[in-house]
């Protein structure tokens, strides 16, 4: 990752150096180190997670969330603030669409992943919500009304993802939010943050090693897609994008400083594209896609596996048993093709074959914890002892890994020890940064707890929070 020095000179003088070449900017200022600290602002992502989890389908497809967390890990550690952490999500979502919320919490829909040629266009996407984050600019926009609350804004960014490019040109509605609450912040301040994501997104790509020339290539598909409106079909207010003929020209202006070498094929994000077709689509819409876009780039490993997952889904099993396994014996060393393939083990009522082949995984990707929490909570769905002996052992090797404590919730649900669950996702809470969530999930677990030595164990841990001095739990 690069020093702090290096990102704050950065972000220091690349407004002076290349906006003035390409368009004025309106002076936009940071009020909102005043009037929202970063903590405030991670508290209050983590509220709007909360909400999402519970309004939203996520895809939780173990080989999608490891490659957007890398994805965007290398773009993070390319941008103005490369210290702040950030969290991916996908959204099953056919919508083109991505945004972000302040505390580093990046939503991408399924519609956006699909809707990309190749990786340097999906960085161009999730770099341009990451320089929304660094730059603050919902807490800008807060510091800017006068009388628009938190929770009303955020209220407003949840409809705007779910209404869509349709209405937000462009496919990023990080800002476009249109409401009384808004007509009194100066619509050149919106349009000012959309422009300023744009640039520093553009650079944070170029400077992770990916090619700037993909973002100005993404806008003039979305412009020319017929699912979008044309510009003069959005109404004024609504324009809190620049239009995408401004944008595509900026884009592509400053991209001309950077080289334009060719894009490399990937072959991952192929197939993060053939997993992501298989999971959010119909089995026949899937199909479809597979065929018109990776036999089109000729990527028939992609192609295969994509089919794979789709019969699997569809409960062809030996047809899936039969492409997953071709793709196994000519490629032995693709994580993915094990995870597939311990899937339909499990499909299949094979729980053995399924953890030789998670262990498999394992070994060629050692060490990745995501890995094994992925491969735990598939695991979770059909064996749930098993798997909840495997993830207590993740937890006692990671205890300060919040997503551990989540997961192992789930492994005590599955066993109706709603008592564990609620410590553990208390603990979850409390790594995060939550106190009171903790405290409210705590609660719940002493409202449960039924031995006296159950009760003792909540008790303390409760006290813990209220002194600042953390009592952790003990599962059994």
């Amino acid at each position: 990752m690069r020093t702090v020095l290096a990102a704050l000179c950065g972000a220091l003088l690349w407004p002076s150096l290349v906006f003035g070449n390409i368009g004025h900017l309106p002076d936009l200022g940071h009020p909102s180190a005043v009037f929202m600290s970063r903590a405030k602002q991670y508290r209050a992502g983590q509220k709007f997670l909360r909400q999402a989890r519970a309004t939203w389908r996520f895809l939780h497809d173990p080989e999608v969330t490891t490659f957007m967390g890398r994805l965007g890990e290398r773009l993070v550690a390319a941008s103005p603030s490369p210290q702040l952490h950030f969290r991916f999500f996908v959204l099953q979502n056919p919508v083109v669409n991505a945004f972000s919320v302040p505390g580093g919490f990046v939503f991408a829909n399924t519609g956006v992943i699909l809707a990309a040629q190749n990786e340097d266009e999906l960085a161009a996407v999730l770099s341009h919500e990451i320089s929304h984050v660094t730059q603050r600019h919902i807490a800008r926009l807060m510091a800017l009304s006068s009388h628009l609350t938190w929770g009303e804004l955020l209220g407003l960014l949840a409809g705007a993802a779910l209404l869509g490019a349709s209405q937000y040109n462009g496919g990023m509605a990080a800002l476009s939010v249109s409401s009384a609450s808004l007509a009194n912040i100066e619509l050149q301040h919106r349009r000012g943050y959309e422009s300023e994501a744009d640039h520093i997104g553009l650079r944070t790509m170029a400077r992770a090693g990916f090619n700037p020339h993909a973002m100005g290539a993404f806008f003039i598909r979305l412009k020319t897609a017929d699912r979008f409106m044309s510009d003069s079909a959005i109404p004024e207010s609504w324009r809190t994008h620049p239009a995408t003929d401004i944008r595509i020209s900026e884009a592509e202006e400053l991209a001309a400083r950077y080289p334009d070498p060719p894009i490399p094929d990937r072959p991952a994000f192929d197939r993060l594209q053939a997993a992501v077709a298989a999971d959010a689509l119909s089995p026949r819409a899937a199909r479809r896609w597979l065929i018109t876009n990776l036999q089109a780039r000729g990527d028939r490993q992609a192609l295969r596996f994509g089919l794979g997952l789709v019969a699997l889904r569809a409960g062809h099993w030996r047809r899936a048993q039969a492409r997953l396994s071709v793709l196994l014996a000519r490629h032995p060393d693709v994580v993915a093709y094990h995870l597939a393939r311990a899937r339909l083990a499990l499909r299949m009522g094979d729980v053995r074959g399924a953890i030789r082949q998670l262990q498999q995984a394992a070994r060629l990707r050692a060490g990745s914890v995501r890995l094994a929490a992925s491969a735990d909570a598939m695991l979770l769905e059909v064996h749930p002892r098993t798997a909840l002996r495997a993830i207590k052992r993740l937890v006692n090797h990671y205890p300060e890994r919040a997503a551990l404590y989540r997961l192992l919730a789930r492994a005590f649900a599955y066993q109706h020890d709603y008592v564990h669950a609620h410590e553990a996702l208390a603990e979850a809470e409390y790594l995060d940064g939550d106190s009171r969530g903790a405290l409210r999930d705590l609660r719940f677990a002493a409202a449960l707890a039924t031995t006296p030595q159950a009760k003792a164990d909540v008790a303390a841990q409760i006290a813990g929070i209220h002194n600042r001095v953390p009592v952790p739990p003990a599962f059994p």
